[in-house]
């Protein structure tokens, strides 16, 4: 019996990436192409494909990476079929998410990366949740494509007064959304190459980094015995769950803890 549950979608957050994820059971696709790139990762079972007259398989802790025109196919090897996430990026999306230069292309058709596949698959199931922040999104997903490309490293790094100019303008706005092109425009700077820079400067992605100002901005806070719930509004998160859970990671207690102890 073939069984098949699909879902297509597109995130906001990427513009011209489509998402899916699917299960197929005893379903089998066809010798085809695309116009797009295919980056592909199992998380369940295991997908056989022939590439370029070659046979290939797709098991978790693998990539699968295919270029438009490249004439492929897809099955299951196992009875309980296979679980599979896929990001399609047509050739002008990637261009997006990518430095100005020559056309890329994928090399191989599997990845045997266990960093990128976990990143992809976070990266996939976080664009789910309708929490996500553009800024993490769209961090995250350039730095797995300068990893999957192996673009070099960043020759320089932020100096310290782009650096101050930034913490300041993001504590004053950190109940706001922010992009990666609204951080590199305050700088003069190309989105790609203030994310690279950054990072060669702090070691953080820029989301981290904002996500840690706004813990150090919510205890100074709480210090001061404001409410839980007033503080993690103006903090920047969209709930008290979720406040919750990162100040305790951050610092080792929740947040009534902290202001009980500071306060006492």
């Amino acid at each position: 019996m073939t069984t098949q549950t699909i879902h297509y979608w597109h995130s906001p957050l990427l513009p011209g990436v489509e998402l899916c994820r699917s299960h197929h059971t005893n379903f089998s696709y066809g010798r085809h192409v695309h116009l797009d790139y295919h980056i592909g990762l199992v998380q369940q079972g295991c997908q056989q494909f022939i590439h370029k007259g070659n046979r290939h398989q797709l098991v978790a802790g693998r990539l699968s990476t295919v270029n438009p025109d490249e004439v492929h196919d897809g099955l299951s090897l196992l009875p309980e079929g296979y679980q599979v996430r896929v990001f399609s990026l047509p050739p002008a999306a990637l261009a997006r998410w990518l430095p100005e230069g020559r056309e890329r292309f994928f090399h191989a058709p599997l990845q045997q990366s266990q960093s990128l596949y976990a990143g992809f698959a976070r990266l996939h199931t976080y664009l789910e949740s309708p929490h996500a922040e553009a800024l993490q999104a769209e961090g995250w997903l350039m730095s797995l494509l300068a990893e999957l490309f192996c673009l070099p490293a960043a020759g320089t790094a932020l100096a310290d007064p782009q650096l101050r100019c930034l913490r300041d303008y993001l504590l004053a706005h950190l109940d706001q959304r922010h992009t990666l092109a609204d951080l590199a425009g305050l700088l003069g700077l190309e989105r790609f190459v203030f994310l690279r820079q950054f990072k060669q400067r702090t070691g953080m992605t820029p989301y981290a980094w904002l996500k840690r100002l706004r813990l150090e901005w919510a205890k100074g806070q709480l210090g001061l015995g404001r409410p839980l719930a007033e503080v993690a509004l103006a903090a920047g998160f969209f709930d008290q769950s979720h406040f919750h859970h990162g100040f305790r990671q951050a610092y080792g207690l929740t947040p009534a803890g902290y202001r009980q102890q500071i306060r006492a």
